[in-house]
């Protein structure tokens, strides 16, 4: 989910940004074990480092109609909800993953003469993962990425690809935009893989979540077209 202005520059440039460990919204991102121990600290404090000097991610979720996300993340119903396919057993599959949710600090006792790759490998994977549980309702998925070629504005992106198909743009239920509009934008720059729907949402009658607008036409924009 994106402001309205950030998402009309998504489409057009059909890339995405990758946020910096750095820049998430966080504290507590990869620390997600207790750290009374001294070597603990010292683990983390080094992977940390790493994954900030040479990791980004696009943070994902898989529930569009909650109306709290949307009051955070997409310009309070102002903005737009983007959806994408990323295709199963890709090569690139290994690097998007759910997020874990904790209700307390993970624990984990280093003993050296048990330390192996694999639980070295567990050890990365908890960190990366874990988030506290106030956070669960984001139901979050992360794609991960290489921070390897600067875009002259400062940032790091990744391009639309085969491995991350736009599939559908939402429009908030507040959003100003016509759908028409939008779909304009879609197709603006050329042909994509996969056809793309382009919809309204609205508030639900019966419920506290955010639906479909089926009172607006949605705009089917096909891959033939493009």
């Amino acid at each position: 989910m994106t402001s309205a202005d950030i998402g009309q520059i998504i489409l057009r440039e059909r890339r995405m940004k990758l946020s910096l460990y750095s820049e998430l919204n966080d504290p507590f991102e990869l620390l997600s074990h207790a750290l009374g121990d001294k070597l603990m600290r010292k683990a983390h404090k080094a992977l940390k480092a790493h994954f900030t000097k040479t990791k980004g991610v696009i943070c994902f979720s898989d529930n569009w109609k909650s109306p709290v996300m949307w009051a955070h993340y997409a310009q309070k119903h102002y903005g737009f909800c983007l959806g994408f396919d990323i295709p199963v057993g890709h090569p690139d599959q290994e690097y998007v993953y759910a997020m874990n949710y904790e209700p307390e600090r993970l624990r984990f006792e280093f003993e050296k003469e048990k330390w192996t790759e694999d639980v070295g490998l567990s050890f990365i994977r908890q960190i990366m993962t874990t988030k506290a549980k106030a956070w669960e309702y984001e139901r979050e998925w992360r794609a991960m990425a290489d921070l390897k070629k600067r875009d002259p504005n400062g940032f790091y992106y990744v391009d639309f690809s085969e491995r991350m198909q736009l599939r559908e743009v939402v429009l908030g239920a507040r959003n100003t935009l016509s759908v028409g509009k939008v779909a304009k934008l879609v197709k603006e720059k050329g042909p994509l893989p996969a056809s793309v729907q382009v919809f309204r949402a609205r508030v639900a009658h019966h419920a506290f979540s955010i639906v479909r607008n089926k009172e607006v036409a949605q705009v089917i924009v096909k891959a033939s077209q493009m």
